[in-house]
């Protein structure tokens, strides 16, 4: 019984977060600011931003790590791809540089 309960109790926040995650895109695609729209859809500021850091919060949790690689060294540029972008950088680029790069398209 204790982990049907717990079952219910996680699918519940889940659509929740979801249920927030769809109020946050809305209002960023309203072109509204958020007092704007949170008056117009009967949301008290406070609460949206409560909402949007726990919906961040999810998303950092669920979000992978970054894996240390080694890159060999060679002449050839090294070349990322990520959802149809194509990076092609100097084999010679530095760690701290490539780290950044790797960590802003994550």
């Amino acid at each position: 019984m204790q982990s049907n309960t717990t079952s219910i109790t996680t699918i519940k926040q889940e659509v929740r977060l979801q249920e927030w995650t769809t109020q946050i895109e809305a209002q960023q695609a309203s072109g509204l600011t958020i007092r704007e729209w949170c008056k117009e859809n009967g949301i008290k500021p406070n609460t949206y931003y409560n909402r949007l850091r726990k919906v961040r919060e999810q998303y950092i949790e669920n979000s992978p790590a970054i894996v240390p690689v080694s890159v060999p060294c060679s002449n050839e540029n090294i070349r990322i791809e990520k959802n149809g972008l194509q990076i092609s950088l100097p084999a010679d680029i530095s760690a701290y540089t490539l780290t950044a790069l790797v960590h802003e398209l994550c």
